[in-house]
């Protein structure tokens, strides 16, 4: 028998057992709905790992190109073995018959500072094209953001139509089961406007829809699946996505202003106009190589051998065994005859290449623009057409199932009825997923997805 105070603590160990479960379960488990989706995309998606990494290869550059604007230093330490050397060698004529022996070791530290004091916008130039690299990069990764935006919606509206589409299936799995177990009774009666043939179409249909609610469970998991990998999240997260009934929306855009915010919002235009900041920077420290690069330059160097007398003769110098120190201002200029010009003209070449970019964007964005709008217009007239299709058709069924309540309708015209909603609505609920990403199309195309591409 446990004691009293023994089973309370069981009890209680039970109960906070079970609170941690549960508390974790709950944490595990992550419900979004589009916009949470869109958040974690643009921050997690695996793809966006790789241009990040583009950032900060050009924030590299650039400390390079600031640091090309402080000293030089070079530290150079040797040692080795050294020939003998006396003054008396020297002293009171120089002697030219010595043999050289080595008896001895040196050592000797060289020092070398340069200073760049003038070099005609080359390191100007390399910071310039530094900044520019990380302001273009940065805009490539805003482009694939948007990219990324554009895939979660097409993701998020499939799974918000597949849906739509079980609530339709058991709708109609619940009237042809209604309608076969009529149609049973009334075999069993003898009635005479019942017959086995349109029995066994229902069942056919029955089995159909069965098919087809099968069929969107197994595609509902691949979706769910597919927005785990958008949004960054392991394959054993817990996901639940909350989406919304698909409806018409009134949407009133017009194309030129669409054309004008596009030429602020899109990533491509930033791309451009930092990209030929850069072409320019890169043209002109090509340019600089043809005039000298003014410096500053102090060396010196520290050595001592074992086996040398000092001599102290300014006509005289012995490396390996004396201090020495200069300073100097120095011009540096290479004349390579030609290759430099070539790499004016290359660098040249490259900032035409980005010109012609330009062009094409201010000629392409607006016919991508009017397509997506002519889209969207398509797509919207076609879902209020076909709302109004699916609410005649919902009308219909109405009717045929209350005629057949009241006795006065035959089975024939609410399976007629039947299949034409059915159709209707499928349509319906196509045209309404064409409308949204007509939508998002459109938002992507004239950059008004800017928003949604800031991470947050």
């Amino acid at each position: 028998m446990c004691s009293g105070k023994f089973r309370f603590l069981i009890i209680l160990g039970v109960v906070l057992f079970s609170a941690v479960c549960f508390a974790e379960d709950k944490e595990d488990k992550i419900v979004l709905n589009l916009k949470g989706c869109i958040a974690r995309a643009v921050k997690f998606h695996p793809e966006l790992g790789e241009y990040k990494q583009d950032i900060e290869i050009y924030k590299a550059k650039l400390d390079q190109a600031k640091a090309a604007a402080l000293p030089q230093i070079e530290l150079m330490a040797l040692g080795g073995p050294s020939p003998e050397a006396e003054k008396e060698d020297i002293s009171p004529r120089v002697k030219t018959d010595v043999s050289t022996t080595i008896n001895g070791v040196f050592g000797t530290i060289i020092m070398q500072a340069l200073q760049p004091i003038y070099t005609f916008g080359k390191i100007a130039g390399y910071k310039t094209a530094a900044e520019g690299g990380i302001k273009v990069s940065e805009a490539e990764l805003e482009k694939k953001r948007s990219e990324i935006i554009f895939k979660t919606k097409e993701i998020y509206w499939s799974l918000a139509m597949l849906r739509d589409l079980r609530t339709l299936a058991n709708e109609i799995k619940d009237e042809l089961e209604k309608a076969i177990k009529r149609t049973e009774e009334d075999l069993k009666k003898e009635i005479p406007s019942a017959d086995e043939l349109t029995l066994y179409k229902l069942k056919t249909y029955y089995g159909e829809v069965l098919r087809n609610l099968n069929e969107i469970d197994k595609n509902e998991a691949i979706i769910i699946e597919a927005l785990k990998f958008m949004t960054g999240l392991s394959p054993n997260a817990k996901l639940d996505v909350m989406t919304e009934t698909l409806k018409y929306e009134d949407i009133y855009m017009q194309p030129d202003d669409l054309i004008s915010k596009a030429f602020m919002f899109r990533p491509e235009m930033t791309q451009i106009k930092e990209g030929l900041k850069a072409r320019e920077a890169l043209i002109d420290v090509e340019k600089s190589n043809l005039y000298p690069q003014v410096f500053f330059l102090v060396r010196g160097s520290v050595a001592k051998a074992t086996n040398r007398d000092d001599i102290d003769n300014p006509y005289i110098y012995d490396p390996l065994n004396e201090p020495m120190l200069a300073a100097v201002v120095g011009l540096k200029l290479s004349l390579d005859f030609g290759i430099t010009k070539g790499k004016i003209r290359e660098a040249e070449i490259e900032h035409q290449k980005v010109i012609e970019k330009k062009k094409l964007a201010e000629s392409g964005i607006p016919v991508q623009i009017r397509k997506a709008y002519y889209e969207l217009q398509e797509a919207s007239k076609s879902a209020k057409n076909m709302e109004e299709a699916y609410s005649n058709a919902k009308k219909w069924l109405v009717i045929a199932d209350a005629n057949i309540d009241m006795g006065i309708g035959e089975t024939k015209d609410l399976t007629d009825a039947v299949l034409a909603y059915t159709m209707t609505r499928v349509n319906h609920l196509k045209a309404l997923y064409n409308q949204k990403i007509a939508v998002a199309n459109l938002m992507q195309a004239s950059g008004l997805d800017k928003n949604e591409r800031e991470v947050k």
